[in-house]
């Protein structure tokens, strides 16, 4: 559209310039010949005043007007009554003009143009016509050849600048198309699409920079859609899990209940159902704290206060004396001295999760190492253990809610699959990630940092 535009814009702008130049040649010539039609007829009222007597005849004086005004041709000036001027019929202009009166008029005879200027004058009662024709039939054609040449210029710039805007609007839109195809591949889903970002063949450096942005945002675009999925899909083995884990103990419950109220049952027998009952039951309470641990972590806010590590090492002392009785493994504590930042119940919780897990993992009579250093700037914490340790294709998942190693294992154990799960969550609350180094059959390091700070210690 703006191609049209310009193109009859230019066109009708030239043909104007075109049409004025020649009309001003035109107007020129015209000018001359009414100037020497005027001269004539004042020479002729001269010659007419001088010879008082009337003895030289119109005629003889149009030789002499011609001789003294140097024109001939078909310019040379004529005089002669009304009826004898070029063309003459009643409705000429002639007809028209008064004494002192000039006129003119284009003829066209046999292809031919003439200017028919008439100066009319009266003397002695009687009206004489001054006549010059001159043939303008050159200056019209020389128009007409100018118009016809530049209205050819136009045409062939205008097909000539056609051809090439077309040429090169293919290689600027060739571009803008493929973008387009590539978001239209994207708005339907196809994710893959990429734009390439060669140095040939993407166009103009702004089309480049535009391909290169958009290569970027169908990377972004498609990561985050990758990681949707993938969230999605956590999401769904979640509830699958859960409602796994919520099948098993809910069946036995319903089992042993089933048997206490249908069957008569004797005294050990009466034990043994209300203890399975008692143990699935507890297993559930277990299942929902750490549900409800996980919730209230992803909805409220932590505040992380200054911590003495020797405080941190008091309460642990306390808390894993238990596991250690338990699973039958040395707990070693051996913690540097330094003031941290963390929330200190959360950071016991960690600990102990951590810690249980260790035990889980170690044989009877096994040693498992909790230590804390200052490293680089930052509290370094580590739990050890020598057991059976992690393959490598499961230590990205072992923090993924429900995920077990080894299924029947966590099973005997009470397992649930939510501890390490509310352990990452929990390290994540303070700023920092849990770092797994495992071979299997020697054992497991599980490490984090925390901040340090300087200060007085939190209660």
């Amino acid at each position: 559209m703006a191609y049209v535009i310009v193109i009859l814009t230019a066109g009708l702008g030239g043909f104007a310039l075109v049409e004025s130049s020649s009309s001003y040649m035109i107007d020129a010539q015209r000018e001359n010949v009414l100037s020497s039609n005027a001269y004539a007829g004042q020479m002729f009222v001269a010659l007419w005043e001088r010879d008082r007597g009337g003895t030289q005849h119109p005629k003889e004086l149009q030789d002499q007007i011609a001789g003294i005004s140097d024109t001939g041709g078909t310019e040379r000036p004529s005089i002669c009554l009304l009826e004898e001027t070029a063309g003459y019929d009643e409705s000429s202009f002639v007809n028209s003009l008064v004494t002192g009166q000039q006129g003119y008029a284009f003829l066209g005879k046999n292809g031919a143009t003439k200017l028919q200027v008439v100066f009319r004058i009266d003397l002695s009662n009687s009206p004489y016509y001054i006549e010059t024709l001159s043939d303008f039939t050159e200056a019209f054609a020389r128009r007409d050849r100018l118009i016809a040449l530049y209205r050819f210029a136009v045409l062939t710039i205008a097909v000539f600048s056609g051809v090439v805007l077309l040429i090169f609007s293919f290689f600027i839109a060739h571009p803008l198309n493929r973008l387009s195809h590539a978001v239209n591949r994207m708005t339907a889903g196809d994710y893959s699409k990429r734009i390439p970002t060669h140095k040939h063949g993407t166009g103009s450096a702004e089309i480049h920079q535009l391909s290169v942005g958009f290569n970027t945002m169908a990377n972004a675009v498609e990561e985050t859609i990758s990681q949707l999925k993938e969230e999605v899909e956590k999401r769904e083995m979640f509830v699958a899990d859960f409602a796994h884990e919520l099948k098993t103990p809910m069946t036995s419950i319903i089992g042993y209940a089933d048997m206490l109220r249908s069957y008569d049952l004797n005294v050990e027998e009466h034990r043994e159902a209300a203890h399975a009952i008692y143990q699935e039951g507890k297993r559930l309470e277990k299942l929902s704290m750490a549900l409800l641990d996980m919730i209230v972590l992803n909805n409220e806010p932590v505040s992380l206060v200054p911590l003495s590590s020797g405080e941190l090492a008091h309460n642990l002392r306390t808390s894993l004396r238990f596991l250690s009785e338990k699973y039958g493994v040395e707990i070693q504590l051996q913690m540097e001295s330094a003031l941290i930042r963390g929330e200190p119940v959360l950071l016991l919780s960690l600990l102990y999760n951590l810690a249980d897990n260790a035990c889980k993992a170690s044989g009877a009579g096994d040693a498992v190492l909790l230590s804390g250093a200052v490293r680089h700037g930052c509290y370094l914490l580590s739990v050890t253990d020598h057991g059976h340790g992690i393959s490598k294709e499961h230590l990205d998942k072992i923090t993924e809610p429900f995920y077990r190693e080894d299924k029947s294992r966590s099973r005997k154990l009470g397992g649930a699959g939510l501890g390490l799960a509310l352990c990452r969550r929990i390290a994540h609350l303070h700023h920092t990630d849990l770092f797994f180094d495992s071979i299997p059959g020697q054992g497991t390091v599980v490490t984090f940092e925390l901040e340090t700070t300087e200060g007085v210690a939190g209660p």
